[in-house]
């Protein structure tokens, strides 16, 4: 069974590559090494919670699954997926990425603009929102997590960007001096940055975002179990990405 699923997600992974209409995954997963090992480390750790956990199967769902690639991560390593919902925002992909996994009927694409989109009915055992909370609207935050934390069950894994101290100043030279991709700050807002002062930075996707606020809130609905860079674990700015495991607090699941 093992063997279908990793002979599946390869045949997925192959048609993303193949199919894909925009530069994304070209610019993230299928170009420079260097980068494509760097954005699939979030992949890699997710597998490695699941493993730790002794989870070999489940439902998921996903907030801010763009294609719904993790589906292939989970089952190229073992990991079954019963049944999954991923909530997607970009309209230009939505359309592709439902096509795309229509012949298989335990998996759902939708479209999500709101925490009001989301359908509260079923329950999962795994929840995943990586790379996604620096790109929602303030207000939409605290719903998002609140309804995760109602639907999930089991554990709920995010993993936010850093977007301060020496990594943003690693992550801005390189945009500038190697001409790689990404928002380029001014001067004034990269030294605001540098010295972690994201507060003077405006508010914009990556930029000021702040990882130090978002864990805060993701505390307010689950318990965390595990905070800590990807790379290395205990200097977060050191970090290009942060994991956080959490499980939804008694009183949120309840409420």
């Amino acid at each position: 069974m093992d063997r279908i699923y990793f002979v599946k997600s390869r045949i997925d992974e192959i048609n993303f590559v193949l199919l894909m209409p925009d530069t994304y995954n070209d610019r993230l997963f299928n170009g420079n090494r260097a980068r494509r090992f760097l954005h699939e480390r979030r992949f890699w750790w997710l597998i490695d919670r699941l493993r730790r956990l002794n989870i070999h199967r489940a439902d998921v769902i996903e907030i801010g699954c763009y294609d719904a690639k993790t589906i292939s991560y989970l089952e190229r390593s073992g990991i079954a997926v019963n049944r999954y919902l991923g909530y997607e925002a970009d309209d230009d992909i939505l359309g592709w990425v439902q096509a795309q996994w229509a012949p298989r009927p335990e998996v759902a694409i939708v479209k999500s603009r709101s925490p009001f989109d989301i359908d509260l009915s079923a329950t999962f055992d795994v929840g995943i929102c990586m790379e996604t909370l620096e790109h929602l609207l303030d207000q939409n935050v605290d719903g998002y997590l609140q309804l995760l934390a109602r639907v999930v069950r089991g554990p709920v894994f995010f993993t936010i960007p850093v977007e301060r101290g020496a990594m943003l100043v690693a992550k801005q030279l390189g945009y500038r001096a190697l001409g790689m991709y990404g928002d380029r700050l001014s001067w004034r807002d990269l030294l605001n940055g540098a010295l972690s002062q994201t507060d003077k930075i405006p508010r914009h996707e990556h930029a000021g975002f702040d990882d130090r606020r978002m864990i805060e809130r993701i505390a307010r609905y689950f318990t965390i179990k595990e905070s800590a860079g990807l790379f290395v674990p205990y200097f977060t700015t050191l970090n290009f990405t942060v994991g956080i495991v959490g499980t939804a607090s008694p009183l949120t699941a309840g409420s």
